[in-house]
């Protein structure tokens, strides 16, 4: 069964799947350039993470520690998740709150319309 990762801890999971191993110190160097966490909370995070089985640890001179799940595999997920909570399961809603609520440039218009091309 795949951990479920909290929208918190997402912020850890991104600075491993930036850089994998680091250390505890690493890490929370790494997520207070996004948050104004304290290291304290950064670690607790950590272990919250290895406890569920989503991070690894390689037990060095100091904790290492390794991501268990890909980054693609969450982002399905949450994708997902996101999309059953907030447009009842609805690509087409979301995509068309997206369009409605953004700004876009042509170029990026230009991209998803390819996108959408290419899935035909």
């Amino acid at each position: 069964m795949k951990p479920r990762i909290s929208e918190n801890e997402i912020y850890i999971m991104n600075a491993l799947w930036m850089k994998s191993p680091q250390s505890g110190s690493e890490i929370c160097k790494q997520v207070s350039l996004t948050t104004d966490w304290s290291q304290s909370t950064i670690l607790t995070m950590v272990r919250r993470l290895a406890n569920k089985e989503a991070i690894g640890i390689v037990e060095d001179t100091v904790k290492m520690y390794y991501p268990l799940v890909e980054e693609q595999e969450v982002i399905k997920t949450e994708t997902n998740k996101f999309l059953d909570r907030v447009y009842k399961g609805s690509a087409n809603m979301m995509i068309r709150g997206i369009l409605e609520n953004t700004e876009i440039s042509e170029k990026e218009l230009s991209e998803i319309k390819k996108m959408l091309d290419d899935l035909k």
